[in-house]
């Protein structure tokens, strides 16, 4: 029994990696399902038994992706350094993690502009990561850290969202985090 299992796990990830591939180079409206078959190496009614259509796909890779977003952000929330410090690392992680998948796609936009309506695990995972920084932008006695975390969210998004490509935007993020944040801190 044990063997099938990884079989099959073995079967769904080489889907994934070969949709992820597909909807990169190819963007969603050109990837097919079987295109996705033919680049697995499987048959399509093989697909069909993983996955109903191309956007049940798409949202198991949103759903693997939000498993290395959560990692990255966890990781740069629980690093050293001030709130401002831990924030930009956090946020670096999270875009830095997205950017390295889509910088190298002519797709990037469609791609990035999709995850949203597809996602409800996306969308909360955003929520988890707003709700952590408030939390710890009240912890560090900002006077309005609800507001200053809705800033400090837009403009991450928008320079991940302007720069694409991995390195620049995580140089980037923490240094927006700092200036945004750290003039907001209380003076001891």
């Amino acid at each position: 029994m044990e063997a099938g299992l990884d079989r099959a796990a073995e079967k769904r990830r080489r889907i994934l990696d070969a949709a992820r591939l597909l909807f990169v180079r190819d963007g969603l409206r050109g990837t097919t399902m079987e295109g996705i078959a033919r680049a697995a190496g499987v048959a399509k009614p093989t697909l069909y038994g993983y996955f109903s259509d191309k956007d049940t796909v798409f949202t198991a890779l949103l759903d693997d992706l939000s498993d290395a977003l959560t990692a990255a952000f966890e990781a740069g929330m629980a690093g050293p350094g001030t709130v401002a410090q831990r924030i930009g690392a956090a946020l670096a992680g999270k875009y830095g993690t997205i950017a390295a998948v889509v910088e190298t796609s002519p797709f990037a936009e469609e791609l990035y502009s999709t995850h949203s309506r597809v996602s409800l695990r996306f969308r909360t995972l955003d929520t988890q990561m707003s709700d952590t920084m408030v939390q710890q932008l009240r912890e560090a006695g900002v006077r309005e850290p609800t507001e200053l975390n809705r800033l400090v969210q837009a403009a991450a998004y928008g320079v991940a969202r302007k720069l694409v490509d991995e390195a620049s935007v995580r140089a980037a993020l923490p240094v927006l985090a700092e200036r945004l944040i750290t003039p907001e801190l209380p003076k001891n």
